[in-house]
């Protein structure tokens, strides 16, 4: 923890792993949380951004109503490793300011950092503790089609694809929580949430 910023804890997770679900029990708990993903929509829409965005991908890549057309990106990039660099390269620094002026302003003893790309785009280093959300394929599947009905199934299957594996994560993370339906979530952030307090108050 540096200087007087609070403890961050990051979560991380596939797709369909449920970050999302797990950030809102938090959030529940008073603990302020950085959405990294919510965030970077956002940031689509500023001027200098945009402007990049579309030299890289062209004017599809936002929607009549000027919103980034997500699901046009997504299949824009995907498959596609030097595209994605760079759309990365564009959005990566962008975002990792906008929360580092964000994270100066919490007072809360810890916050949470969600970024699905928090090993593989080396985040985790940046922050105090870390945990992964793991959940069966079979079922984060389900949860997206659900989730993102316009997504193609080969869609779905190529950004799996482009994330690292569970288990590659599960050797880099400081903790795991499981999200499989047969544990219970909330026990287990109420768990975590009680660590990390007692570890930020060190």
């Amino acid at each position: 923890m540096a200087g007087n910023l609070p403890f961050q804890l990051g979560i991380t997770g596939g797709i369909g792993s449920g970050k999302s679900v797990v950030a809102k029990i938090f959030s529940l708990l008073d603990v302020p949380v950085y959405e990294s993903d919510t965030e970077a929509r956002k940031l689509y829409l500023k001027p200098e951004i945009r402007n990049k965005v579309e030299s890289l991908l062209g004017p599809k890549a936002y929607r009549p109503d000027g919103l980034p057309d997500t699901a046009f990106i997504a299949t824009e990039i995907y498959g596609k490793p030097n595209l994605r660099e760079s759309l990365n390269a564009v959005l990566h620094p962008a975002v990792g300011a906008d929360y580092q002026a964000w994270l100066e302003k919490q007072s809360h003893p810890y916050i949470l950092k969600v970024a699905a790309l928090l090993f593989e785009a080396d985040i985790a280093s940046k922050l105090d503790f870390t945990a992964l959300v793991i959940s069966p394929v079979s079922l984060k599947k389900e949860r997206v089609a659900a989730r993102d009905p316009q997504r193609p199934s080969t869609q779905i299957d190529a950004i799996m694809e482009n994330q690292w594996p569970d288990e590659k994560k599960m050797a880099l993370a400081d903790t795991i929580l499981y999200n499989d339906e047969n544990h219970s979530l909330i026990e287990q952030v109420n768990q975590l949430n009680s660590r990390i307090l007692q570890m930020a108050s060190k």
